[in-house]
């Protein structure tokens, strides 16, 4: 489960903000269905607002239901949390039957939805922090920006998370279902986590070392290199 932080407490400059547009740009590339559960209504439009700019990023013929759930947590220093509601691997439309696919992805490259009775993206957001509930992109002093938040948590449920685990007692990490994600994640000697065992020391020592980017899409689409 991927987790967003609050920021550390060392006062930072303040930071000028450009305010978001009210309209949104582009077409709507797929339909989305939330789920809300114990949500104010002010923090539903700031998680609708979120919704609505990856509705216009992310393209799929099948729609992505949503479980929100706004409760307090064990840490008082988590904003948020996501994870995908499933992982599928080898599934008609893979394209790589060794990769497991979060559920949104996997149901968009498979043409349908694979498991209906799950949804694809569980989100949970940390009641405790001061939140900014308004779309506008300017939070107020000391409070935190929901819309932010949230699109950046759906981002993980989307797959840009990484299913690997460390163990820092043994040095040892494992990864019994690598994403996509971790495909692309490797070395300066160009190995990828998929070329060690899925549980090892070995692993565990790729893991801290410097890791690089080499997706050669986003390498494009961010003109690195």
């Amino acid at each position: 489960v991927s987790q967003s932080r609050y920021a550390c407490n060392k006062p930072a400059p303040f930071l000028k903000t450009t305010p978001r547009p009210t309209k949104l740009e582009g077409d709507v590339k797929s339909e989305w269905k939330v789920t809300y559960k114990s949500f104010p209504a002010n923090a539903q439009a700031a998680v609708q607002y979120a919704i609505d700019i990856w509705s216009r990023n992310f393209a799929s013929s099948v729609p992505i239901n949503v479980e929100a759930n706004w409760e307090s947590q064990k840490s008082d220093d988590i904003l948020g949390s996501a994870r995908a509601g499933y992982y599928f691997n080898a599934f008609p439309g893979a394209p790589d039957e060794d990769i497991w696919y979060p559920s949104a992805l996997a149901n968009t490259l498979a043409g349908k939805d694979l498991d209906p009775r799950q949804s694809e993206i569980l989100l949970t957001i940390n009641t405790t922090p001061d939140w900014y509930f308004a779309t506008d992109g300017k939070p107020t002093f000391g409070k935190y920006d929901l819309a932010s938040v949230v699109l950046h948590e759906i981002a993980h449920g989307l797959g840009f998370m990484s299913n690997a685990q460390y163990d820092r007692s043994t040095g040892t990490a494992y990864i019994s279902q690598p994403t996509p994600f971790d495909a692309y994640v490797q070395l300066p000697d160009e190995k990828t986590f998929t070329n060690f065992c899925s549980r090892s020391t070995e692993l565990g020592r790729a893991m801290v070392n410097p890791l690089y980017w080499s997706g050669e899409s986003a390498i494009t689409a961010n003109k690195v290199g």
